[in-house]
Parts: structure tokens; C-alpha cells; sequence
């Protein structure tokens, strides 16, 4: 069984995106004006003259036009949609968004939907009949294969619902005859938390008051939480980026000092967040 997922951000700028370059819309207008009256070369040399200003206004608005089609392909794409555009495209393919849900989250249940709706019996096949059996209690799913017909699918549980509930209802979805492939063999179980202290040292610009301190936890803890899923291995660096906001002059991280590295089964989770100011 295979868990190929296609990364839509790199995929290369879609060719109907037109780069857009200001000089080169009036130029153009320029040239074409001169044309059809091309006495009026000399008074379009000059950037001050009443008619030179004239092709620069309208060409700003062409560029604003533009620049608007841009953005309605952007909206069009699953890749780059966002908000409300995104879900008109979850609707298109019979996808809702779970209350609170995140872009990123719903725009992967939505490829997952088309993925799974042609290929019984993938990772994503399971993945997508798993979400769908507790929507808004299931915060991320996995699904592994280490062979011989094994499939192992993991459940990690929003915060306000009881694991093991959550894992009893992916359990009875993902085994249903409509769903479990014959050859299968589902093992289905809580994610294993991983809990990661955190302690640092932050020194403060100068004349930044010493209350900045109080919101950096608060602030960590908020990023953290947007960034909780399965596997995603926490770096020291990334750590440190969340603490170094504005006015803080240095942030000297000890714990931990290398990469928290996650299975696909397991999600790094806060534990003792420890912040020292020093002056």
C-alpha cells in the first residue's frame, strides 16, 4: 500500500499566472499611442507632461486588473485557494470544512477525497474513511503499511475528546465490510505523544519592558498548537524562531538542543516551558 502524496507547493507557477511588470504596461501603451500619433513623441518623453501622466494612471489600473486575474486563478486552484474560495472547492468535490478546520488541513481532505474515490484500499483510501467516521474530534491520522497485509493507522485526538473514544469509532469505519480491503489487516491505535520541554534564556532589547516576557509562552504555545500533527519533527531552530519575536535581542535555547525527530505514529507535544529573562 503506498501513502504518495503529491507536495502542491512545488509545483511551478501554473502558466494563466502572468507576471506582471508596471514599465513594461506603459511602455507598451506607449508604443501603441505613438502609433496612431506619433507627433506626440516629444511630449511623451517627458514623465511631467498631462498625457504621460495620463498613460501611467491608466496603466497602474491595467496592472490592478491584472493583478486581479491573478488572484482569481490563485482562488481556483486547490494548491493556492484560501478561506471561502477553498471552500467552493471542497463543496465542488463534496468536501465540508470541519468547524475551526485550517486551510491546510482542509485542503488535504479535499485531495484526499479525490485520491481515495478511485483507489480502494491506499493509505489514502483508509486515511480519508478514517477522518470521516469523527471529523471534528480527529486532529491527524496516519496510515502506514510495514508489509505482509499490516495496516497500521494511527489517531491523534483533538485535545477535548478522549483518545481511545476516537480511536473506537476510526476503528469500527475503517474495519466496516464496505471499507476494509479482504487482505487487510487493520490495527488501529492512539498516537503516541511525545512530550518535549522546552527552556531558554531570552535577553531583551533595550527599553522593552520585561512584561514582552509574559506573552512569549503564550505566543509558543499558540504556534505550536497550529503546527500539531503526525511526524512533524521539531527543530531547535524553529523553536527559537517562535521566541525571537519583536524586541527580543537573543534567545539562547538549551533544551532541547537537537531535532525531536517523529514517526509517523508519534506527535511532539509541549511540555515544561521554561523562559529566563536576563538583562
Amino acid at each position: 500500500m503506498s501513502d504518495q502524496y503529491l507536495n502542491l507547493a512545488s509545483l511551478a507557477r501554473p502558466d494563466a499566472i502572468e507576471h506582471l511588470d508596471f514599465e513594461s504596461i506603459l511602455a507598451a501603451r506607449k508604443a501603441r499611442f505613438l502609433e496612431f500619433a506619433p507627433d506626440y513623441a516629444d511630449a511623451l518623453a517627458l514623465e511631467s507632461d498631462p498625457l504621460s501622466v495620463c498613460l501611467e494612471v491608466e496603466s497602474y489600473r491595467e496592472l490592478l486588473l491584472r493583478q486581479r486575474i491573478n488572484e482569481a486563478v490563485y482562488a481556483n486552484l486547490l494548491a493556492t485557494a484560501q478561506g471561502s474560495d477553498l471552500a467552493h472547492l471542497g463543496a465542488f468535490y463534496g468536501v465540508e470544512r470541519i468547524q475551526n478546520e485550517l486551510d491546510d488541513a482542509f485542503r488535504r481532505r479535499i485531495r484526499d477525497s479525490t485520491i481515495a474515490s478511485s483507489t480502494a484500499g491506499s493509505a489514502v483510501h483508509y486515511r480519508r474513511r478514517a477522518i470521516a467516521s469523527a471529523p471534528a474530534e480527529i486532529r491527524d491520522i496516519s496510515v502506514t503499511s510495514p508489509g505482509d497485509g499490516l495496516v497500521e493507522i494511527a489517531v491523534l485526538a483533538k485535545s477535548d475528546f478522549e483518545p481511545q473514544d476516537v480511536v473506537a469509532k476510526v476503528a469500527a469505519a475503517v474495519t466496516s465490510p464496505s471499507v476494509k480491503m479482504l487482505t487487510d489487516t487493520i490495527s488501529v491505535f492512539a498516537a503516541q505523544e511525545v512530550t518535549v520541554d522546552v527552556k531558554a534564556t531570552i535577553y531583551l532589547k533595550d527599553n522593552v519592558p520585561s512584561s514582552l516576557l509574559n506573552n512569549l509562552k503564550d505566543e509558543l504555545l499558540n504556534a505550536w498548537q497550529q503546527e500539531l500533527q503526525l511526524g512533524w519533527d521539531l527543530t531547535p531552530s524553529w523553536l527559537s524562531a517562535q521566541l525571537h519575536k519583536q524586541g527580543v535581542h537573543q534567545v539562547i535555547l538549551t533544551t532541547p538542543l537537537s531535532m525531536q525527530t517523529m514517526s509517523q505514529h508519534q506527535c511532539a507535544v509541549p511540555g515544561d516551558i521554561d523562559l529566563t529573562l536576563e538583562v
